[in-house]
């Protein structure tokens, strides 16, 4: 009988409670209601992370990938051109174009860096033998789906929240909340826009792949490594030409440097022996007695 007088009191204590913090906005204004469940998101609709309409963009990959690729040609601008070609048929871009040339004005090498879209990247690396010769070809692929998918959170979570400041901006009843609710909305809509940012570069790395494609004259190539014994001879016996044609070359450079030391030495020499004989041909001096 004493336990329902109390449950009544407590009761009328919550209504009292409610009562006051629905008509009165004295506190500062917390995260913690902003993100509360049943407040509008932009657009009018909530993020349901916890659907499976919301956790379809964690089970999807992003993959960024990465290739490098090493081209010969007697013309390494017209294979340039080619490839540039390739990749605007397949629906990418060409970012960067450079391009060395000899003394002549000849150009001796380009390099490219080529956005390609991800579902065509095999297809144009493996076309690329066609182009010219291949001597390098690497591929590299980087998972990001939990790096998308905490940023898709946090844009979500700063986009509720920017609309349910801006809600309670339209019911602020003083000067001092109104600031308060102007400033904490500013940070958040600055920290929007620096995620979506970042958010736009990974999603455009990962629609289009990256692929760095050097050009050179077929000379500027380096041997392969043999992979079987009659290879390994045959590059020994080159590489023995090569150390006695370089030791012919350091010798040849050394000659013309003999007559000059050999000189130099017979000189250093005569000074030596003219000293030594100036100094035998000079008298000791005597040393006089005392007499008694």
């Amino acid at each position: 009988m004493k336990i329902t007088p109390l449950l009544s009191v407590l009761a009328l204590s919550s209504i009292a409670l409610t009562g006051c913090a629905s008509t009165s906005y004295e506190s500062p204004v917390s995260d913690a209601y902003l993100y509360s469940s049943g407040a509008p998101a932009v657009g009018g609709s909530n993020a349901d992370l916890g659907s499976t309409a919301g956790m379809s963009s964690i089970r999807d990959e992003s993959i960024i990938t990465t290739a490098y690729a090493f081209l010969t040609g007697d013309d390494p601008a017209a294979v340039a051109d080619e490839v540039e070609k390739r990749s605007k048929a397949a629906q990418g871009k060409i970012d960067g174009r450079s391009a060395s040339s000899d003394s002549d004005g000849k150009i001796t090498s380009v390099s490219l860096t080529v956005r390609i879209p991800a579902a065509e990247i095999d297809s144009f690396l493996t076309g690329l033998d066609e182009i010219a010769t291949v001597h390098n070809l690497s591929q590299n692929s980087t998972d990001v789906t939990l790096t998308v998918t905490d940023y898709e959170a946090r844009i979500s979570a700063l986009e509720s929240s920017i609309a349910r400041f801006i809600a309670l901006g339209k019911s602020a009843k003083t000067t001092t909340d109104l600031i308060e609710i102007e400033s904490a909305l500013a940070e958040r809509q600055a920290q929007l826009e620096q995620l979506q940012s970042e958010m736009r570069y990974y999603r455009d790395q990962i629609a289009l792949s990256t692929v760095q494609v050097d050009i050179g004259l077929p000379d500027s190539a380096t041997d392969p490594i043999p992979d079987d014994f009659w290879g390994g001879i045959v590059a020994g016996w080159y590489g023995l030409l090569a150390f006695f044609g370089g030791t012919l070359v350091a010798i040849g450079m050394v000659i013309p440097w003999i007559p000059v030391v050999a000189g130099l030495a017979w000189l250093g020499r005569w000074l030596v022996r003219r000293l030594a004989a100036r100094r035998s041909a000079t008298p000791a001096p005597t040393k006089k007695t005392a007499k008694r």
